[in-house]
């Protein structure tokens, strides 16, 4: 490592003890007391960026200008993967601090956004079906399985599994969970996702 790193760091807060960490992968030249004097990268130690932890980001961007990039403990569920993708400068994973903490930050300090390859596995799956959708929009709007079935003259075992196959492609497990990450605007996700295409076709009943 040189003396005079490319970027500065200053660590803005540390929800997963990983401080430890992060400065022994880190060039002593690289770290910032925060005092104002020059532009630096802010650091979050999180454990996987869960919903309490994404929920801080508009409080840590109101007093730290700059790019922030987020140190994770274990892979962000599909709602944090997002948030990081779309929020966040990069992220690295603990386990691989030593090969990929500065080299993400290097790219981080020219504007670049540096997403693991495992959250991008987690952002690139299967998007879903017409049929998927049509019955994820019932579920927000608060419809029962039964009720689903009647309403489109499907079975309730077609209907529980669609939607297992849509839980699965949203990363949740439940109805209360889909509906929360479909209505949660900072996700990345929105109501939007649910719309269906006039080119698209539903299979038949």
């Amino acid at each position: 490592m040189t003396d005079r790193p490319p970027f500065t760091v200053q660590l803005l807060e540390d929800l997963a003890d990983v401080r430890t960490e992060i400065v022994c992968h880190l060039p002593t030249a690289a770290l910032s007391d925060g005092d104002g004097s020059q532009p630096a990268i802010g650091l979050v130690g999180w454990s996987c960026a869960s919903p309490e932890e994404c929920a801080r980001l508009a409080q840590l961007r109101e007093r730290h200008d700059g790019p922030i990039v987020a140190v994770l403990r274990e892979l962000p569920a599909a709602r944090g993967a997002r948030l990081l993708a779309a929020q966040l400068d990069g992220a690295v994973l603990v386990e691989r601090l030593e090969s990929t903490l500065c080299p993400t930050l290097e790219a981080v300090a020219v504007g670049q956004r540096v997403v693991p390859g495992e959250i991008r596995e987690i952002l690139d799956r299967p998007p879903l079906s017409p049929r998927e959708r049509q019955l994820l929009a019932m579920v927000v709007l608060g419809f029962s399985n039964g009720e689903i079935a009647r309403k489109l003259f499907l079975s309730e075992s077609n209907i529980k599994n669609h939607l297992s196959s849509a839980f699965q492609k949203l990363g949740v497990s439940s109805r209360s969970a889909a509906t929360a990450l479909i209505l949660d605007h900072e996700s990345g996700l929105g109501a939007g996702i649910l719309r269906i295409l006039p080119e698209e076709s539903l299979p038949e009943a």
